[in-house]
């Protein structure tokens, strides 16, 4: 009984510290809503000691996901050293194994005495994916925005996770559109 319990405690501690949740943070004393133009700079990449990644593709991808997400939030992309922030990205990729030894009641009838004491694992690969991604003011070189979060990659059937990923990170940022509309709204009033 102790090991199903111990078993239902080191799931529920791998499932919340592997969860595809993001954490953002915002310097204090800083309005988001005040910046218009923004540019996406190449940030880092770790790729785990298997993976081989073409750098530049995903340079690409990601900067047209954070780009898709800044837009629909009402800034507007600037290709150049001018723009008010600058977006960068961390990414890393990991690989790690997954083994869990079943219990009496997880095991399956045996017909054989000789099984009856012959243990049952369970296990999986994991690609776990990590992105970090922050928001520099550009005159001042200083971060005033930052999301990071771990993200399942074995899990996602279909979509981009890419895409998803940085959807994820920039959920919590300010809306300049949502601004607007609740500004006609007061003046038809």
């Amino acid at each position: 009984m102790i090991r199903i319990y111990l078993a239902i405690l080191l799931n529920t501690i791998l499932l919340s510290g592997y969860a595809q949740n993001f954490t953002t943070s915002t310097k204090s004393g800083v309005d988001l809503l005040s910046f218009d133009t923004f540019t996406v700079v190449r940030g880092d990449l770790v790729a785990g000691e298997d993976a081989e990644v073409d750098k530049d593709a995903f340079f690409e991808r990601i900067k047209a996901a954070i780009v898709k997400e800044m837009q629909v939030r009402g800034y507007r992309y600037q290709d150049d050293s001018l723009a008010q922030l600058r977006v960068s990205y961390v990414v890393e990729t990991s690989s790690r194994m997954d083994v869990v030894e079943l219990g009496p009641m997880g095991q399956s009838p045996t017909t054989n005495p000789a099984m009856m004491d012959q243990s049952k694992n369970w296990s999986r690969e994991i690609l776990q994916g990590s992105l970090i991604l922050e928001i520099e003011e550009g005159s001042k070189n200083s971060v005033i925005w930052s999301s990071e979060g771990v993200m399942d990659a074995s899990r996602t059937r279909g979509g981009n996770l890419i895409d998803y990923a940085v959807q994820r990170a920039f959920y919590k940022f300010p809306d300049k559109t949502k601004k607007q509309k609740s500004s006609r709204k007061k003046s038809k009033s």
